[in-house]
């Protein structure tokens, strides 16, 4: 399997984008931690959130080919599924997306869902952050979280439905908010917040 630090060069190499990097890190941190909790391999579950975005901003101005692309930076870097990238990761990448009509695989398993769920739950918490007057991941809690969710006009191009999926895979929402903010607060010197 592909290690950390390879996957950490492939961001060097493909990702530009300052709040992109962050974004991705932060996945990765909150996938570490729902792996953790499910008691998962904490490498896979958080590599799957690391590489998640690869292709974003190769792809930037036709984000239709959004995780399309992801296969073409892995056979440029000589990346094979199932030998560097394991299926699994391969296919959570690949379903974190499903809603892109090229796109076969679809949330099945608990990592697809998770990394699903947990990379759109990074937008959101980062989101009530910054409307924070000091801007900081720690003065965020689970209720206010709970209370933004409902307020359609805040984060409006966040898919709360999507985040909401964790609870298919046995985590109540209050309790993936929770550990969603513990992980970013874990990582907030990293991500300036």
């Amino acid at each position: 399997m592909i290690t950390r630090e390879k996957s950490l060069e492939l961001l060097d190499k493909y990702i530009t984008t300052p709040w992109l990097r962050m974004h991705m890190r932060e996945s990765e941190a909150i996938m570490r931690d729902v792996a953790k909790h499910f008691g998962e391999d904490e490498d896979l579950w958080g590599l799957s959130g690391l590489l998640h975005d690869l292709d974003f901003d190769y792809v930037e101005k036709d984000p239709q080919r959004h995780v399309v692309e992801f296969d073409v930076i892995l056979e440029k870097e000589g990346l094979k599924v199932g030998e560097d990238i394991p299926e699994e990761m391969y296919h959570a990448i690949k379903a974190h997306y499903e809603e892109h009509p090229d796109i076969t695989q679809k949330r099945e398993s608990k990592l697809d869902i998770a990394l699903a769920a947990s990379e759109t739950i990074s937008g959101f918490l980062v989101a009530s952050a910054l409307v924070q007057p000091d801007k900081k991941i720690s003065s965020v809690d689970v209720d206010s979280v709970m209370r933004k969710f409902k307020k359609k006009d805040f984060a409006k191009a966040v898919r709360r439905e999507v985040i909401y999926e964790i609870e298919e895979i046995g985590i109540p929402i209050e309790d993936f908010v929770k550990m969603s903010l513990k992980s970013l607060s874990d990582i907030s010197e990293e991500i300036g917040l």
